[in-house]
Parts: structure tokens; sequence; C-alpha cells
């Protein structure tokens, strides 16, 4: 599978290249593709640029420019990756709130080189001037000579100004004027494509990790399996316990040392890169939880059901019961090439037995039809106590999990 991203470079007053902006693509057309968000454009160029290709080759050894959303600070997905070779562009979707300036501080301290991409004016960011080393002004929507007065101020903070979209020599000169210390655009450079291999995990794969990762108290046992299941993800593993952010004495011999060497959170937090760049962008974050929601509600009520034996078999058809929305495919489609008991087909496909049940009862629960709730407690003769206890302790899984990341 064929993956794309370009990059674009840096100048200094000398033009010559100092650094390169890596840029979002999902083909050979040079251009940002609509419809996709900024969180899942910047998980995606990540896994590409550190664990599908070598970061220091896209960018000859200079540092690399990275957009960062909002949810990439709020969520510290950013703390997965190595700040020495990375300025963090911090969009100008992100508001100078106390909370966001309180994060900034806590990535400043660690050493991360921070910059803010699409600068605009207001007071309220002078407080975050400190924690800053470069600003990005983009002369198309902010014109040079609307913010000729600023520059002293900038100064003040020995802030680097980077001027973007320069398209001609005349706004070159004028912002070498004004004292620039940078400059990008098609004056310069069109941004290059680049394109390499990607192995491509199955999401059937992820989805089980991410249930995994989920509990509160994960089994390395069965991550390792889940992974070994997966070459893509173990490449991306192991690669990403190899990058220059973890320093190990000794090389792993196993999957599971690997994780074991990184720990519980940071091993949640990779999983959830992993989830928010390789599971279908265009589908929203909720359908995924309630698609793992769904999954633990058919193992615990099955048991209540009476059918204990079943528990792993009402798992696996609530995790698969969404595929065909998720993969935008009949469920038919979804499960042919899968090697699943008849038993998770027949309640897939046919809507019968006990698993079929099962998972019936868990949707009726979620969306709150308690009269079909009711059939089904009373046809299994099911204590309502213990399954209101039962359901309420899966949704506090997903809470746990939701704070680990957070």
């Amino acid at each position: 599978m064929r993956f794309y991203m370009a990059r674009q470079p840096i100048l200094n007053r000398k033009k010559h290249v100092v650094a390169y902006e890596l840029l979002f693509r999902n083909s050979r057309e040079n251009s940002f593709p609509q419809g996709v968000a900024d969180k899942v454009a910047t998980a995606k160029l990540l896994i590409n640029s550190y664990l599908n290709m070598e970061l220091d080759e896209l960018t000859e050894g200079k540092p690399a420019l990275v957009n960062f959303p909002a949810h990439f600070l709020s969520e510290h997905l950013l703390y997965m990756l190595p700040y020495k070779n990375i300025v963090v562009e911090v969009l100008e979707t992100v508001n100078p709130t106390d909370e966001n300036l309180n994060i900034i501080k806590e990535l400043f301290n660690i050493g991360y080189y921070l910059a803010l991409d699409d600068f605009v004016y207001s007071p309220q960011w002078e407080r975050f001037f400190p924690f800053f080393k470069l600003i990005k002004i983009d002369i198309v929507s902010t014109p040079l000579n609307s913010i000729s007065h600023l520059i002293p101020m900038f100064r003040k903070y020995n802030l680097k100004l980077l001027a973007e979209k320069v398209e001609t020599l005349e706004e070159f000169k004028l912002a070498e004027s004004l004292g620039f210390d940078y400059f990008q655009g098609y004056f310069f450079c069109k941004p290059e494509i680049m394109e390499g291999n990607d192995i491509g995990a199955t999401q059937y794969s992820i989805m089980s990790i991410y249930n995994e990762v989920i509990k509160k108290e994960f089994s390395f046992n069965r991550l390792e399996r889940y992974f070994s299941q997966d070459l893509d993800l173990t490449y991306k593993l192991l690669k990403f316990v190899n990058s220059s952010q973890f320093k190990h004495a000794k090389e792993f011999t196993s999957i599971k040392q690997t994780m074991v060497f990184l720990g519980e959170n940071k091993l949640r937090k990779f999983v959830s890169l992993i989830i928010l760049a390789e599971l279908n962008p265009n589908k929203p974050a909720v359908l995924i939880h309630n698609t793992m929601i769904r999954a633990r509600l058919c193992e615990e009520l099955v048991s209540l059901m009476g059918y204990p034996s079943l528990m792993e078999s009402a798992f696996l058809t609530g995790l698969l019961s969404t595929l065909d929305t998720i993969l935008d495919k009949s469920m038919e489609k979804a499960l042919e090439q899968l090697p699943l008991d008849q038993q998770i087909k027949c309640a897939l496909l046919k809507d019968e037995g006990y698993l079929a049940h099962c998972l019936q009862l868990a949707l009726a629960y979620m969306e709150g039809d308690w009269v079909s709730v009711d059939y089904f407690t009373d046809t299994y003769q099911i204590d309502p106590d213990r399954l209101i206890s039962r359901c309420d302790r899966v949704y506090s899984w997903l809470s746990q999990y939701q704070r680990s990341i957070q």
C-alpha cells in the first residue's frame, strides 16, 4: 500500500535550506485533501514520517516543521515523539487559554522547539511569547505592511520570524527588509511529493488491540498475540521503540519485551495514535468507542444469560457488529475473508442464535430501549440489578481509558 506526504523547504536570508515543513497528502495530487480532519492528517503524517520512513532521510538531517492541532496538545499525544528534530507548529485553531498555556510551558520545559503557525496578533498571546522561538506569518492573509509595527515587540522576546506563502521576489525583498529570518513559499519551491510503501494494518487487529488497552489492567500476553498477528503494527511498534526518544541498553527479543519497556501509559498513547491514523478517517471516533462498548457488553451479558462458555464469541460478535459501517461494505462482504465460527456468522448475518440475542440486548441497553431490555431479562431470567452492575462496569472501562491518555 502506497502512502504520500510532501515537504517544502524553509530558507534563511542567504537562501540556504535550513528546515522542511512536512505536509499531509493522500495521493500524488499535491494539495491537502478535502474532508480530512486536522488531527487525522497529523496522526497519519507522524506515522508515515516516523514509523514508515526515516525522518532524517525525509529532511536530509534538518529539522522538520509539523502542524499540531489542539487535539494533540490536549490529549498529550505530542509527548510520544522525539523533541530534538521537530518544530511543533501550534495551529491558529488553538486558543490562548490558561489550559493551553500550561501545556505550552510544559512542552517548553521538556525541550520542544515551539512555533506559532499562521499567527494573527492579539494581546492574549503575549504571555505565550516567552515559550515560543518562532512565529510564522501567512503574508497572504496577513500582509507584511499590516504587521511591521509588531516586529519590535517580537524581537523583545527573541522570536524568529518566518514569512510563508512568499510567491514573488518583491515579497521576499520586503520581508527581508522588515527583518524576517526565514522564508517559505512558491517563489523558492513548491511542496515536493514524497511516497513510500506501507504494509497496512487490518482494522480488526487495531480494534482488538484498542479493546485490550481500554482495560484498567490489560494483558501484555494478549496484546503480544494481537500484535504478532499483524506485521504492520508490529513493525510500527518496533520502529517507535527504536526511535531516539527511548534509550535502551539491550536489544529486544520479543514483542512483549518492547511493550513492557514502554509501560502501560506510553503504550496506550501509542495505540491512540495508531487508532487515529489507521481507522477510516471519515468515521467518527464515537463509532469506534461504541463498538468497543458493544463488544464488552456482549461479553458480560452472555454470561448473565447463562452461557459463560460463549463469552469470547460474544465479544467478537459485538466487536464485528459495526464492521460494515466502518469499512463501507455489506456485512456479508466484510466477513467473507474472516475465519469465524458459524454461531458468530449466524448472529451477524441472519440475526439468529444466543449471540444475536446477546447483541440485541446490548444495543437495547445502549439505546435505552427498556421494553426490549425487559423482554430479554424475562426470557433469560436475568437479575436487573446484576445487569445494571455489569453494564456500569463496562462504561467505567471506557472512562478509565480516556482518562489514562490525557
